[in-house]
């Protein structure tokens, strides 16, 4: 077996497991197991952490592509499975919820990887742990907390508003790969 090989049915497999969320989202396993030999197993630990890496950044694309989104940060692990013979493996999703230690990235247009450091103050104001220009950004424009049930965002009375997904919001509970709109900037979202 050929690391490949473990990232050939991805697509697949979250096309099975596809559902709508409660806002009318597309959504699909965020988390991925890989049962291998014994064998094989062994031959990859070296590289296992590439591999997860890279079979994420299959994951997201496949996800961005498709235009799903995932309810929850996305993980893959991988198993030892005694029964099988070397090359046999087998690969299953599913949902996993949030964790209150949740670590968020955000992304911007240019692609520069920002981490989130709850709460993040995201406006023009110096103090802004997100500093971001612009006229149609407030000094303090919105926050991002973090609560039991993960990230959400906030807008703190900002002049021109604050869109999640294109749709202004007050309050809003966050997922991987939505886009944050303030004023001319878009962040998108990366749990992991």
């Amino acid at each position: 077996m050929r690391p490949v090989e473990l990232g050939r049915q991805v697509g697949q497999l979250l096309d099975e497991g596809r559902t709508v969320d409660t806002r009318g989202y597309m959504i699909v396993p965020n988390h991925l197991t890989y049962a291998l030999a014994h064998e094989d197993r062994h031959r990859f630990t070296p590289i296992e952490e590439t591999l997860r890496r890279e079979i994420i950044e299959v994951m997201r694309d496949h996800v961005k592509i498709n235009n799903y989104r995932f309810s929850g940060p996305v993980s893959v692990a991988f198993v030892t499975n005694p029964n099988f013979r070397l090359g046999k493996f087998e690969m299953s999703g599913e949902y996993r919820q949030r964790s209150s230690a949740e670590k968020g990235y955000l992304i911007a247009a240019e692609g520069t990887r920002i981490k989130i450091k709850v709460p993040q103050l995201l406006g023009r104001a110096d103090e802004c742990g997100i500093i971001l220009q612009g006229s149609n950004v407030s000094r303090h424009h919105a926050e991002i907390r973090l609560d039991d049930q993960g990230l959400f965002l906030v807008d703190l009375g900002s002049t021109n508003g604050t869109l999640l997904n294109g749709i202004a919001v007050d309050s809003q509970r966050l997922i991987d790969g939505d886009i944050i709109m303030i004023g001319e900037h878009q962040l998108r979202l990366e749990v992991s």
